[in-house]
């Protein structure tokens, strides 16, 4: 089922009215009407939502409790908890019309939101996609739409331009994902992949039966495909997990026999750009895999 909010704004007073729909974005909402409401009294309890609603000039009443350094407009407000445990009774009092969280963490806190019954927005963040598509639907919670078209098209123009100077054709890509102990293949329901997805680059995983952002893998079928790249995705202790990954790569011949180690083609990506959830880093990694691909 697709939930919704449907917002009904009148040149004199706002009217915000809010039915049981979702939408595929993971947006959650529960019966209720806020009347004469000019602008809506929004908590936010992700980072990355913070950073959007910020560019789309959308005032808050809370924000997470994160090392990240947030925006200056929201410096001094009031914190409702982490991400993934954001504290209720905190949103309740701030008197918010609104609650915007990670829809990473929608199975943990749904029933938790239900019970006191807030209205709530899951802000999607696990691809590129979807990440587009939650700022838009902010936009149309705030008031915002034009400013949210604007950014989804500003972030948008990368891909146009990483897909302008594309010189190569059928490049194959591994996207090795690893915490140092253990590693898996990202694919194109990962963040990731759907940014190579989304320039036109062939994911290895295409070839394998993958249902899932991250999926278990053999050398023998990394072998089969013999990927035209590697790029390495450092997850965790970023230091023990690219430790980790030049001991596996040094140490396992298989990897200096395909085609990616051959021709050096071999990355690690940054971590200041890429993770494994979108934000607004997304241009400049967008740039950075059109770099890797096609060159500077």
């Amino acid at each position: 089922m697709i939930k919704k909010f449907f917002i009904a704004i009148l040149a004199s007073m706002s009217v915000l009215a809010i039915g049981c729909r979702t939408d595929n974005n993971g947006t959650k909402e529960v019966n209720n009407t806020v009347g004469e409401v000019q602008e809506l009294k929004i908590a936010s309890g992700t980072v990355a939502a913070t950073q959007v609603m910020d560019k789309l000039e959308m005032e808050l009443v809370g924000v997470p409790q994160t090392s990240t350094e947030l925006p200056k407009r929201y410096k001094g407000l009031t914190q409702i908890g982490q991400a993934f445990s954001p504290n209720l009774e905190v949103v309740v009092s701030l008197e918010s019309d609104l609650l915007v969280l990670d829809s990473n963490f929608k199975e943990k806190l749904d029933e938790q939101v239900k019970q006191y019954r807030i209205n709530t927005f899951y802000f999607n963040t696990t691809t590129f996609e979807n990440f587009k598509n939650s700022i838009l639907e902010l936009g149309k919670l705030g008031n915002k739409e034009n400013k949210a078209k604007e950014l989804v098209e500003d972030l948008q123009s990368s891909v146009d331009e990483v897909l302008q100077k594309a010189n190569k054709d059928n490049i194959k890509v591994a996207i090795v994902f690893g915490t140092g102990e253990s590693y898996m293949l990202a694919t194109d329901k990962s963040y990731v992949g759907d940014l190579l997805n989304s320039i036109g680059i062939s994911n290895i995983t295409d070839e394998l039966e993958a249902d899932s952002a991250y999926v278990n893998f053999s050398m023998e079928q990394v072998l089969d495909i013999n990927p035209d790249y590697v790029l390495r995705l450092a997850h965790g202790n970023i230091e023990e997990s690219k430790a980790g990954f030049e001991k596996e790569f040094s140490e396992n011949p298989a990897w200096s026999s395909i085609k990616a180690s051959e021709n050096g083609n071999i990355y690690d990506l940054d971590p200041s750009i890429f993770g494994v959830s979108a934000n607004l880093n997304v241009k400049e990694a967008i740039t950075e895999l059109g770099n890797i691909f096609y060159g500077e």
